[in-house]
C-alpha cells in the first residue's frame, strides 16, 4: 500500500511567537469569499483501505502506523470478508481504489468514547480515490451508501469567515446523537475541485481549539 492521505492545511495563519491568529494562509486568503462546503472533522485516527483490483488491504495514516487493536479487529470484520470483496468488485472492478476514513471510538483520542459510547469503535468515510482521481462529495456519499458505511456529513456551506463563526458556535457532533461538540470543519470549495502545484486538492481545516487559542 502506498498512497497516503494528503496533509490538510490549517486555514489560519498564526504569529509563531504569541500563537495568535494574524490572518488566513494562502491560497485560503485569496479564496476566502467563494462558497466552501464543510464536513464535520472527526477526532480519531486516519485509516486507508486499499483495493488493488483483486484484494482489500487496511492500513493507518502511514504503512508503519499502528492501528489500535480493537479498531483493527473491527475493520478486519468489516472489510476482510468475501461479501465485502464482492461489493468492491462490483463498484471498483479492476481499478485501483483508496478509501480514506476515520477510525473513532473508545480508546481513540481524548473524547473517543463520546463519539459512539458503550465501549465501541467505528469507521466513517471522508474521501475516495479511484484510479488516481479524487471523487466529488456526491460520489463519495453514493459509494459509502453502497458499502453500507457512513460518510462524513456536510454541515456547512458559506465563506471562510462564515465558517469561522460557525465553528465558534461549537455545534454538537452529528455522531452519537450529539453528545460531544464538533472538533471543527474540513472545508473544500463547493462544486469544483481545485488543486495546488503538487496536485493535492485544495482543502483546509478550521478547528475550534485553534480559534479559542488564537
Amino acid at each position: 500500500m502506498e498512497k497516503e492521505y494528503q496533509k490538510i492545511g490549517n486555514v489560519f495563519k498564526f504569529d509563531e511567537k504569541f500563537r495568535t491568529i494574524v490572518g488566513l494562509n494562502e491560497p485560503f486568503e485569496t479564496l476566502k469569499n467563494i462558497i466552501w462546503q464543510g464536513t464535520e472533522k472527526i477526532d480519531g485516527t486516519n485509516i486507508r483501505v486499499h483495493w488493488d483490483g483483486h484484494d482489500i488491504e487496511i492500513a493507518g495514516h502511514t504503512d508503519k502506523a499502528q492501528i489500535p487493536t480493537k479498531l483493527k479487529e473491527y475493520l478486519e470484520n468489516l472489510f476482510l470478508t468475501k461479501e465485502m470483496e464482492y461489493v468492491f468488485e462490483q463498484i471498483f472492478a479492476e481499478k485501483e481504489a483508496y478509501i480514506f476514513g476515520e477510525g473513532y471510538g473508545t480508546g481513540i483520542q481524548k473524547y473517543g468514547e463520546d463519539y459512539i459510547g458503550d465501549g465501541k469503535v467505528g469507521f466513517i468515510i471522508f474521501d475516495i480515490n479511484i484510479g488516481g482521481f479524487d471523487l466529488k462529495r456526491e460520489s463519495v456519499d453514493d459509494i459509502a451508501g453502497r458499502l453500507g458505511i457512513p460518510s462524513v456529513p456536510v454541515v456547512f456551506e458559506g465563506t471562510l469567515d462564515q465558517a469561522k463563526e460557525y465553528v465558534l458556535e461549537h455545534h454538537m457532533s452529528t455522531l452519537n446523537n450529539g453528545k460531544h461538540e464538533m472538533e471543527g470543519l474540513v472545508l473544500v470549495p463547493k462544486g469544483i475541485q481545485l488543486y495546488d502545484s503538487k496536485r493535492h486538492l485544495i482543502k483546509c481545516k478550521c478547528k475550534y481549539r485553534d480559534i479559542i487559542k488564537g
